[in-house]
């Protein structure tokens, strides 16, 4: 290399490693000249996540409901400070699922002790809208100085999946029990007052004989 000074930067990491974006300044003064640089980079993160409702999988529309999406990672730096940001996906249409206009998100920044562990994503919202039994699938995106270094966003999931059911409406009744009632009472008094109608028209009838005797 021409003596003189120069600017050293990583431009490709190593596989299944974040880039190192630091730059760092050296001086070649002498041919053959030995320069020391140590470049830091950190592990790429995996993250895995497990959706539920009050711990259920599936559940019954209520109106208003809460997600608790657990997001397990891995390979994160002790004392950085971390950012996870999710969002409702409805899975029928692979679009983010919407109450009133307005995706459903949420996000926690945290600074974890280990490489490895788990934090609690949480996504509270209004469910009265739901009309029909609905699919949904949590993504959620790893931030770590406001640039995104991994991301779990599978819509066919079931880890980040939940259910939420619409019960089928009862079959209506022909009639009520009143009205059934009624109709039976009416029908026995009918029945009770042709029978005495009967006996009467005989009985009479029985005396003309007599009389005619």
């Amino acid at each position: 290399m021409p003596f003189g000074d120069w600017i050293v930067k990583e431009l490709h990491p190593a596989e299944n490693y974040l880039p190192n974006d630091e730059i760092h300044h050296i001086t070649v003064s002498e041919d053959e000249q030995i320069v020391e640089i140590n470049v830091v980079n950190d592990m790429i993160p995996e993250l895995k996540t497990t959706a539920t409702i009050d711990g259920e999988k599936e559940v019954e529309v209520k109106d208003e409901i809460t997600i608790e999406d657990i997001v397990e990672y891995k390979h994160l730096v002790p004392g950085k400070e971390y950012t996870i940001k999710g969002v409702l996906m409805d899975k029928a249409t692979n679009e983010p699922f919407k109450v009133d206009g307005k995706e459903i998100i949420s996000e926690v920044t945290f600074v974890p002790e280990k490489p490895n562990g788990e934090v609690t994503v949480s996504f509270t919202f209004d469910a009265r809208g739901i009309t029909q039994t609905t699919e949904l699938v949590v993504f959620e995106t790893l931030y770590l100085d406001g640039a995104e270094i991994a991301a779990h966003a599978d819509i066919e999931d079931e880890g980040q999946t939940v259910t939420i059911t619409v019960p089928e409406p009862e079959t209506p009744n022909t009639g009520d029990t009143s009205n059934r009632r009624t109709l039976a009472t009416i029908m026995s008094v009918s029945a009770f007052g042709i029978a005495a109608l009967a006996y009467y028209l005989l009985k009479k009838k029985k005396s003309n004989k007599e009389d005619k005797a």
